[in-house]
């Protein structure tokens, strides 16, 4: 109750300071945190926010979902309307700026009580619409580890929402690949959101697969179909086979690589599915190309078939992450159609 009510103080507190200011979207790439703390808590809020945001990717060197992008507190009114935001202070000494900071953006009994209850609170669209601003205010390093068992998944799924709701306003706008959508709806009963860009490089009709792609960078989605529940007739190993086979049936000269590859069963859009990660490369060394992949695997009752849904990307040198996120946003649109 105390942590709640600390919560809407600090709400109530940001909304009275700016809710005339006009506000813009938020500014920023989607996969940027701007930490604003002082160099001598800089070691601990690092630490910190590694340990609650720790998705990876490796493609096939790792990268991570979120980049943490440090700056000074002096920084603090140029970079106040980034999307992702977070100012902390720990150290208390008076000559921290970090301190000074925090004790300017929160009322003197909100500053104080942070330190004795919740010392890591999140608001929504401070100074930005779409922003997310968070305030980290302790006096130790140990009370601050402390909120991660409780607030790790609530800060996680809180920025994944975030990514997401921007994401789908900017890949699923007006101008999507109707055409696209129309045909596969129309010839195999199933459709997913096609972004302006997808072209459609194979529908072949008897092959029970199709294939969907868009350069800049490299992006692939492949999508198969069989009749009947094949995953019930399969354990693990096989469902791993049957993975690993594919790529060199339906795209032919790709294959994947032991590197990294990692095998799961997952929720996806209703379904029970196999999702597996990891990375592909080319068959031809002399026309190499690699980069990370996702497969879902999922049986349809509806339809009486098995779908093996997937995506891959090249991007040598550039980030790949937003990238891997937007196909899987793509790919998770998949919807059957009523009969």
């Amino acid at each position: 109750m105390i942590k709640l009510k600390l919560k809407i103080l600090f709400l109530s507190f940001l909304m009275s300071q700016f809710a005339c200011e006009f506000k813009r979207d938020a500014l920023g790439a989607d996969n940027e945190i701007r930490v604003i703390c002082s160099e001598i808590d800089r070691d601990i809020v690092e630490s910190y926010l590694k340990q609650i945001f720790i998705d990876t990717i490796f493609s096939p060197e790792p990268e991570p979902y979120y980049y943490l992008k440090f700056s000074e507190p002096e920084s603090y009114n140029k970079l106040k309307k980034q999307a992702k935001i977070v100012v902390a202070a720990v150290n208390r000494g008076a000559g921290n700026p970090g301190i000074k900071l925090i004790n300017k953006i929160l009322p003197k009994n909100q500053f104080e009580a942070m330190i004795e209850n919740d010392p890591v609170i999140l608001a929504k669209d401070v100074y930005a619409n779409n922003q997310l601003f968070m305030v980290i205010n302790t006096s130790s390093n140990n009370q601050l580890i402390e909120t991660i068992k409780v607030k790790k998944n609530f800060f996680r799924q809180t920025f994944h929402d975030e990514f997401v709701k921007k994401q789908k306003k900017y890949i699923f706008g007006e101008d999507r690949n109707k055409g696209i959508e129309d045909t596969l709806s129309t010839y195999f009963g199933w459709k997913m959101k096609i972004p302006w860009g997808w072209i459609n490089i194979n529908k072949n009709i008897d092959s029970n697969f199709v294939w969907l792609g868009k350069e800049m960078p490299f992006q692939w989605i492949g999508v198969s179909w069989s009749e009947g529940n094949l995953i019930s007739q399969m354990n693990t190993l096989e469902v791993g086979e049957y993975l690993w086979s594919w790529p060199k049936i339906f795209y032919k000269n790709i294959q994947f690589n032991e590197y990294k590859f990692k095998l799961n069963e997952t929720p996806f859009n209703g379904y029970t599915a196999w999702r597996a990660v990891g990375i592909w490369e080319t068959i031809n060394k002399k026309e190499s190309k690699g980069g990370p992949f996702c497969s879902y695997l999922f049986f349809n009752k509806i339809l009486n078939k098995t779908f093996h849904i997937n995506y891959l990307l090249h991007n040598p040198g550039k980030d790949k992450s937003i990238h891997m996120r937007q196909m899987d946003l793509i790919i998770k649109s998949f919807t059957i159609d009523p009969f």
